[in-house]
């Protein structure tokens, strides 16, 4: 393992606590924005009498800029400082969310889901990074379990809000509602997180602005090569692409397959399977607690995957009278990988690179949740269902064996 360069958790003027919750409030605002097309899809694609492609754009749009953007904004980030970045973020997630209030076109809305894209790149990279930094060791797991609960809270509230506000006003109103959590971010960010790049670090080690800024420009420049260089970063980044895949693609066509198979009605499906969600944000803390407990990433990491291939290759032995019993399991063994691994990424590297880990970490996942559907729905066409989720378990089960090989994993 990298040394983490003899950091304290945290200086004397930030309290870790504050970070996280300022942390997971930002992140919850991009989340937000990530999940809210989909609940109210049908009345975005009436009011501007979408096809069927131009739909699918508007929510597979962030995915696509992650793929290409999550490390050029991990070097920004490591250029500029988290704090700075993180205002250009919640300030984006304000204008895109607003523009697309007032959005009278197609491409108007498109371009303001690219706007808010940005937002939730810069933060995601950025949350992990300050996270990892803020906390001890003993502490971090716990952490950043919490904070990689930041997804589900935005699923819970834009799954839940967006369609009743549809309903009573506009889906424009939930876009306002959205801007606003943006703008109590950015409050937050201005009066707690301006010491937020100095965390982790002694007051004794304070340099002049001259030294700090060739150090920053120096370690930007470097930092993406000796990340890239790093097996051990590699050997976190295939296992959680292994579970991007296996767990989106299980996960986006269940529904789906709740009705085809089990014949449920669509409403029950889509409310059985936002309880996994509802599940993960325990099970993301506990996951982290455990971590923390037995001193383990890489056993607690390797064990969640290979559970988590167990319960995706046993939906078939489910029916319509215990699917129950199916999205609980399935809540319980999916939802702790992903703290898991940004907490590891950023204990296999230097502090300096941590930011770049997590942009890299972060492509991984925006790869991986690109590819699943597309994966699977091949997958479904050319062998059915069962042999689908057997293939998606067999992909997780090797990404629990990939992670017992890094040795710089702890």
């Amino acid at each position: 393992m990298e040394e983490r360069d003899n950091l304290k958790p945290v200086n004397k003027k930030t309290s870790a606590g504050l970070i996280l919750t300022v942390m997971l409030i930002s992140m919850m605002a991009g989340a937000v924005c990530m999940n809210k097309v989909s609940p109210v899809l049908i009345n975005i694609v009436n009011d501007f009498d979408l096809t069927t492609g131009q739909s699918g754009i508007l929510i597979s749009i962030f995915s696509l800029a992650g793929i290409f953007l999550s490390i050029p904004m991990g070097m920004l980030i490591t250029k500029y400082g988290s704090f700075k970045t993180g205002l250009i973020s919640l300030v984006a997630i304000i204008a895109g969310s607003s523009m697309g209030a007032i959005a009278s076109s197609y491409s108007i809305l498109l371009v303001s889901r690219g706007i808010e894209g940005i937002g939730l790149l810069f933060l995601a990279t950025i949350g992990p990074a300050a996270v990892a930094n803020a906390f001890s060791d003993e502490k971090r797991g716990t952490a950043m379990g919490l904070l990689m609960c930041y997804m589900s809270f935005g699923q819970i509230l834009a799954l839940n809000l967006a369609p009743i506000m549809a309903s009573v006003s506009s889906w424009r109103s939930f876009w306002w509602l959205n801007a606003g959590i943006g703008a109590a971010g950015l409050v937050l960010w201005i009066f707690a997180a301006r010491n937020l790049d100095s965390v982790g670090h002694s007051s004794s080690e304070s340099k002049s602005a001259s030294a700090q800024n060739a150090e920053s420009t120096e370690s930007a420049s470097g930092a993406l090569g000796a990340v890239l260089k790093n097996k051990a970063v590699w050997l976190i980044c295939i296992p959680f692409l292994a579970f991007c895949i296996a767990h989106f693609g299980a996960f986006n066509y269940l529904p789906t397959y709740m009705v085809q198979i089990g014949g449920i009605s669509s409403t029950a499906a889509g409310s059985l399977v936002s309880i996994a969600s509802l599940i993960g944000i325990p099970v993301g803390i506990i996951g982290g607690v455990i971590a923390d407990k037995c001193g383990s990433r890489k056993k607690t990491l390797a064990a969640t995957l290979v559970l988590l291939g167990v319960v995706i290759a046993l939906f078939p032995l489910f029916n319509a009278s215990n699917y129950i019993v199916l999205v609980i399991l399935y809540g319980l063994v999916s939802m702790a990988e992903a703290g898991l691994s940004f907490t590891s990424i950023t204990e296999v590297v230097k502090s300096q690179q941590g930011a770049t880990a997590s942009a890299v970490l972060n492509t991984a996942q925006w790869i991986g949740a690109f590819m699943a559907t597309t994966i699977f729905g091949m997958l479904l066409s050319a062998v059915g269902w069962n042999a689908s989720f057997y293939c998606m378990a067999g992909v997780a089960v090797l990404g629990g064996i990939v992670v017992i090989f890094n040795k710089a994993l702890r």
